[in-house]
């Protein structure tokens, strides 16, 4: 008798803790909604909020990416120097510079070969991981260098400028007074959901994830799903460059200085389990929208980088603490 009740005490605790870690997420995002409307008349006004998704959108864009290989246990720690290299990439075709010097092709194309190189280092990654059971925080850790280098190589490790309006306009513009990069943010935000939600590769990618050994045995392609997911995190982070372009208006060797970790930090403040098998597109959102949110009110508030650094590391190791203790 005495058992039972003491292991109906510890299932409730499981469920209550299971429970914090499923709406925890959204709970944490409207707490600082109110907390900073009440602490800021100017926080909630439409032009903020939209300058918050402006804000958010490059970051959440590669979030998006990184989810697909965290869904399937895996890691890409290459999507900063990805996203550098591409963007300098098609910046330096589209103007015929530094390594393509007089050669100025037309944006398409440009934009063509910056994905195709990223989607390069993406089956570069994968095939090793995947083919002889490297660590995938290894083999991208590999490819940050070999992006890294290969990105100063292109841009001769100047700034690149006099971008054609064509190519900036992706990322810079606004349709119907809306930003264009935030567009192309939640156009991809719902194409990803759509993929992880109705079809097989979706489905393949949550079962690798949840056990790979099954997943095996079931007869899916592991090698295949996993590297497919890596790909995907490099052309989206090929994506998020292509956009920074419009936001800086020229591509510079440092555009992807500290956007390594935030992406990560998003997925994982949205939900996402940090084993595999568990996450999705809406938890990233709230994940990315949880950390503009939190930068912008501070900063609206005075509290300077520092102050929001510090910040953003306490909100993210509650994170990971609610993530790791739900698996329990």
């Amino acid at each position: 008798m005495l058992q039972s009740v003491v292991d109906s005490k510890l299932t409730d605790n499981r469920l209550s803790v299971s429970q914090i870690g499923q709406y925890g997420p959204i709970l944490g995002l409207v707490g600082l909604y109110v907390a900073f409307a009440f602490l800021n008349d100017r926080f909630l006004t439409v032009g903020n909020q939209v300058n918050i998704l402006q804000q958010v959108s490059i970051i959440g864009i590669m979030a998006i990416g990184v989810t697909f290989p965290i869904l399937c246990a895996e890691i890409d720690l290459s999507i900063a120097q990805v996203m550098e290299v591409a963007g300098l990439t098609i910046a330096t075709l589209a103007v015929g510079a530094r390594l393509f010097e007089g050669f100025a092709a037309p944006v398409p194309l440009a934009i063509l070969v910056g994905l195709a190189l990223a989607g390069l280092f993406g089956v570069i990654s994968g095939y090793v991981t995947a083919r002889f059971g490297v660590p995938s925080f290894m083999t991208t850790l590999a490819v940050l260098f070999l992006a890294d280098g290969l990105g100063l190589i292109v841009s001769g490790n100047r700034p690149i400028i006099g971008l054609p309006a064509s190519l900036t306009g992706i990322g810079g513009s606004k349709i119907m007074g809306f930003p264009s990069i935030v567009i192309v943010f939640f156009t991809l935000l719902i194409v990803s959901q759509a993929i992880l939600s109705y079809t097989k590769f979706g489905l393949y990618i949550y079962a690798i994830g949840g056990d790979r050994q099954s997943a095996e045995r079931m007869g899916i392609n592991v090698m295949a799903v996993r590297m497919g997911t890596l790909i995907i995190s490099s052309i989206f982070a090929a994506i998020a460059g292509l956009v920074t372009l419009g936001r800086l208006g020229s591509a510079v060797p440092t555009m992807g200085a500290g956007l390594l970790l935030p992406p990560i930090a998003a997925v994982i403040l949205g939900g996402a389990d940090l084993f595999g098998g568990s996450g999705n597109m809406i938890g990233t959102l709230i994940g990315v929208l949880i950390l503009g949110v939190l930068q912008n009110g501070l900063n609206l508030m005075g509290v300077g980088p520092p102050g929001q650094l510090v910040a953003q590391g306490i909100v993210l190791m509650l994170a990971v603490l609610a993530n790791v203790v739900g698996q329990d």
